[in-house]
């Protein structure tokens, strides 16, 4: 039933039960249940429940964290997310797409400090051995300071894509050309992104517009030019693009926290969040270990 709840509004449980079981289970009773364990599950989540994962040195291990927002009682709200894979877990999936058959996943809707506990304990299930941890995120502060000051010795990564969409914006707003546009895409992949600064360093405006949005991009750059060494990285065969945490977002928090007219209060949400990470996450036994106990 609380897989049931999880994976779809409460109100599709009685279906599956009635379909499959020849049962009829109420939707009170789905709610009640799904909210046991989703609060029962919390501080679970915040210690080592997975099972050990040991990493080949061959293998490089990612982590990812993103936000996605939600409606709730007191309007939308950020929900929190993070997401561990192996590149060994990595397959073709057709001729444009790969597809990782195996993730860690957490989430929480409010301050990162209560996230941030869950990511912790999912990504501390993995032995990493020599196996080198690769950051792919965004240019939020918080994460920015926590993985770099958490995990030093990682390799961290500004998703390629979030800064090409930054150099998109510029250039529309400035009225840039296409063919600009896609030769410093091209730059920052081949020779990295000094190059591409010393460019828009170059250009000069005298309206206030253009002026803003070029050292809003310059800014931009130069806080995370630690973070894009773009040939450095694809030299070492490492991903670039962060698709697998926004491909995330969907499945674990929008799928099922942002369907039309829903509204969460922020417990309700975040028992349904932990539900969803134990189940996609193939750790659904810590949630049959908390039927036992009780």
């Amino acid at each position: 039933m609380g897989i049931a709840g999880a994976s779809d509004v409460y109100s599709k449980a009685n279906d599956l039960f009635s379909h499959f079981l020849r049962i009829q289970v109420s939707i009170s009773g789905v709610f009640r249940i799904c909210n046991a364990l989703g609060r029962n599950l919390d501080p679970v989540l915040a210690e080592t429940c997975f099972e050990p994962i040991e990493v080949a040195s061959t293998d490089v291990v990612y982590a990812s964290m993103d936000g996605s927002m939600v409606q709730t009682d007191d309007g939308y709200k950020e929900v929190k997310a993070g997401r561990i894979w192996v590149s060994s877990d990595i397959t073709a999936n057709g001729n444009t797409r790969n597809r990782i058959t195996k993730s860690q996943y957490s989430a929480h809707l409010g301050h990162y400090s209560a996230f941030l506990p869950k990511f912790e304990a999912s990504l501390s299930s993995y032995q990493l051995g020599e196996a080198p941890l690769v950051f792919i995120t965004d240019g939020a502060t918080w994460i920015q300071d926590y993985t770099t000051s958490h995990y030093p010795n990682g390799t961290h990564i500004l998703d390629y894509f979030h800064a090409v969409e930054r150099l998109h914006t510029f250039s529309s707003t400035v009225g840039l050309s296409k063919s600009w546009f896609d030769e410093q895409c091209n730059v920052l992949k081949s020779d990295g992104v000094l190059p591409v600064l010393a460019t828009l360093r170059c250009l000069v405006y005298t309206d206030s517009v253009s002026l803003s949005a070029r050292n809003t991009l310059l800014t931009y750059y130069e806080n995370n030019t630690d973070r894009m060494n773009y040939p450095s990285y694809l030299k070492r065969g490492l991903c670039i693009g962060n698709g697998a945490m926004e491909a995330a977002n969907r499945t674990l928090v929008q799928t099922r926290c942002k369907r039309s007219g829903q509204r969460w209060s922020e417990q309700g949400v975040n028992h349904i969040l932990n539900l969803r990470c134990a189940w996609q996450s193939n750790n659904w036994t810590c949630v049959t270990k908390l039927l036992v106990e009780h």
